[in-house]
């Protein structure tokens, strides 16, 4: 079956799902993609790279048929959208989060299963090669107990002056952590530091793992990674190293590389455009639901109040 597939939000990261649309409309038989963006000057650039471009987001669907919907926007406007297009009959990846607040996510997934459509978000780094070879290999107990885990990501881009360094970006270090030890969430937050535009934030997991992740915008160099630590090693993963990632044992630096020549991005779309596809390293709608409410309540201890008491999650 054909599909028909939008983008709503064309900006810096909507421009990348356009671009992986256009490399797999071939391999998914995607048959017509539309670029929709409000920006005038948006629009036009999509005209002239060649692009079918809406810019009335309510009419969209009826207009073009739409089957399945990307929303890459600003997070304010996520639930308002992702409702729309559900409630219109389509399937929608919503940027993550869902919404900031753990109550609309909710009732977003409450409509997703009424009306019968997928409902994923944007944990892109469940698609990343390097994270799914060291799932298997940890699956597999070859780092051992997972005692600990490091995420970083800072960026020297200055962000959305309207979101929350954690809903941009650390919570894309809880989900990942979720995978990596076994799809369990967080249990309690043990501290959070800094602001809306940095900060460092320690969780409690089961079994003892504590899981730091620290995130910023406007920082002085750019730093992706994160590092799992286990009773057999260490695991080093660069985010912009797709092909190789590295192991510390017995004080010897071993490069392990992985088959998979997939961008995170590519992975993701096709999970999200394969219907039947069973098959996913997507997050649960469950799973979904815990990690935006971890942030939630980290975000709202968060306002430059120095370190938080340890507190338990709500389950």
């Amino acid at each position: 079956m054909s599909l028909r597939v939008a983008v709503v939000g064309c900006g810096r990261w909507g421009s990348h799902h356009l671009a992986a649309l256009v490399r797999l409309q071939d391999q998914l038989n995607i048959e017509h993609i539309v670029a929709c963006d409000n920006d005038q000057n948006v629009a036009q650039s999509l005209r002239l790279s060649g692009f079918c471009v809406h810019e009335n987001v309510e009419s969209l669907v009826d207009e073009h048929q739409i089957d399945a919907v990307i929303v890459a926007t600003p997070n304010n406007t996520h639930y308002a959208l992702g409702k729309m297009f559900l409630e219109q009959g389509v399937h929608a990846l919503v940027e993550k989060p869902l919404s900031v607040n753990h109550d609309l996510a909710s009732s977003l997934v409450s409509i997703s299963v009424e009306k019968g459509k997928i409902l994923k978000t944007g944990f892109l780094l469940r698609f990343h090669p390097c994270v799914q070879d060291l799932h298997s290999r940890i699956y597999s107990g070859q780092l051992g107990a997972i005692e600990r885990i490091e995420y970083k990501r800072l960026s020297t881009r200055e962000g959305d002056s309207e979101s929350n360094c954690l809903d941009s970006l650390a919570i894309h270090g809880v989900d990942l952590a979720t995978l990596l030890l076994s799809e369990q969430s967080p249990m309690a937050i043990s501290s959070v530091r800094g602001n809306d535009r940095y900060a460092n934030l320690i969780l409690e997991f089961p079994y003892q793992v504590e899981v730091e992740i620290e995130v910023g915008w406007a920082r002085k160099q750019d730093i992706g990674e994160f590092r799992i630590y286990g009773s057999n090693g260490i695991a080093v993963v660069h985010l912009n190293q797709h092909d190789s990632y590295t192991i510390l044992r017995d004080g010897e630096h071993m490069r392990e590389v992985v088959e998979s020549k997939q961008s995170p991005l590519d992975g993701q779309l096709k999970d999200f455009l394969t219907v039947e596809s069973k098959n996913t390293f997507a997050a649960s709608t469950g799973s979904i639901l815990r990690t935006i409410d971890c942030i939630e309540q980290a975000r709202q201890k968060l306002p430059s109040r120095g370190v938080n008491a340890a507190r338990e999650l709500k389950r």
